[in-house]
């Protein structure tokens, strides 16, 4: 594999820095000079590789996109719903025992930018389908026909970003707790009914 340019590098430190400082001020109150701070790169680097604050929040978006749905990917491999879930929680609640989780970030700045920021806006929505296809691929190969796969997957995308937004509210451990439980119910529920 090639090693990455000095300019690939400075470029992804931008993103990783943006990344971390909007998910933990969000993005109307992060400022360029504060992402440049964070990353310890002079104001050049930052016009080098980027237009604008807009054009790098596009790149956030595309870097959470692939963190995410790597991560839940690889969580789920060779699991069932409920086995993903639990695992997936735990690590949620790691996190937050440590303050390193924030949410959901497709929730957390898809929901600052939606009104304000809407082409920037549309790249979160996009990501928030391709990880609903996701969960909708985990309850097939959990045994959920691809009838009803769908239907189930938008529920718990609802309940998943719903308990995320108020974790981060709330900043309460039990309540990704709670969202374990429910996510784990919805497939335990609807296996009882059609068995």
């Amino acid at each position: 594999m090639a090693k990455n340019t000095k300019g690939e590098q400075s470029k992804n430190k931008l993103v990783e820095c943006a990344a971390e400082l909007f998910m933990k001020n969000g993005y109307n109150a992060t400022g360029i000079n504060d992402i440049l701070a964070l990353a310890e790169l002079p104001k050049g680097s930052f016009y080098f590789h980027f237009s604008s604050k807009k054009n790098l929040a596009i790149e956030v978006s595309y870097y959470f996109d692939k963190k995410i749905n790597e991560w839940i990917i690889e969580t789920s491999k060779g699991k069932k719903w409920d086995e993903f879930i639990t695992q997936l929680i735990q690590q949620m609640i790691s996190g937050a025992e440590q303050n390193k989780h924030y949410g959901c970030p497709f929730a957390v700045l898809g929901l600052e930018i939606a009104f304000s920021e809407p082409d920037i806006s549309e790249y979160y929505n996009k990501s928030i389908k391709r990880l609903i296809g996701v969960f909708k691929d985990i309850f097939e190969s959990s045994g959920i026909s691809s009838d009803t796969s769908e239907e189930i997957a938008h529920k718990a995308f609802a309940i998943y970003e719903g308990y995320l937004v108020y974790y981060r509210i709330s900043k309460e451990v039990d309540v990704l707790k709670r969202m374990q439980k429910d996510l784990i119910n919805i497939y335990i529920n609807y296996k009882e009914v059609n068995i």
